[in-house]
């Protein structure tokens, strides 16, 4: 019975260290707002577009499925870095977002810059037809007659 007792004691303290508080919404500052999602089959993870502090973005996570458009609330990820010595030029940087559910998924940039969202402009339309009249051309003035000599 006693060894009973110990073993409940184990277990039940493993899961009270198992379990974690659900992340603090404040701790989320960066706001995200996702353009675009996708799941890649063959691979499985999510290919997403979102603007982050004016600046487009692509990220990459795993995760099944596709990620609903909108805004979600994200931090800088510390678990997406570079190599031990980066250099200046690349930048090696992720996002932790925070989930309606209060889980937290990461993702990674993988580009940055102008992409094919939003849609371009539609195209101008050509401008109406000039409805003034075309001025009528006056013809060049001729020659006075050349004089006959008798």
């Amino acid at each position: 019975m006693k060894k009973m007792a110990l073993m409940f004691l184990l277990l039940q303290t493993t899961l009270l260290l198992a379990a974690s508080a659900a992340p603090n919404p404040a701790n989320f500052p960066v706001k995200v707002h996702v353009v675009f999602s996708r799941y890649v089959t063959s691979t499985a993870y999510q290919q997403i577009e979102a603007v982050i502090d004016g600046q487009r973005v692509e990220l990459t996570g795993f995760s099944l499925g596709v990620l609903a458009l909108g805004d979600y609330s994200a931090r800088i990820s510390t678990k997406v870095h570079g190599p031990k010595n980066p250099n200046t030029y690349d930048i090696y940087k992720g996002y932790d977002f925070l989930m309606a559910d209060g889980k937290v998924r990461t993702y990674q940039v993988t580009a940055m810059g102008q992409s094919e969202f939003p849609a371009p402009p539609p195209p101008r339309p050509p401008a109406p037809p000039d409805t003034t009249p075309a001025p009528i051309p006056t013809p060049p003035p001729t020659p006075p007659p050349a004089p006959m000599i008798p």
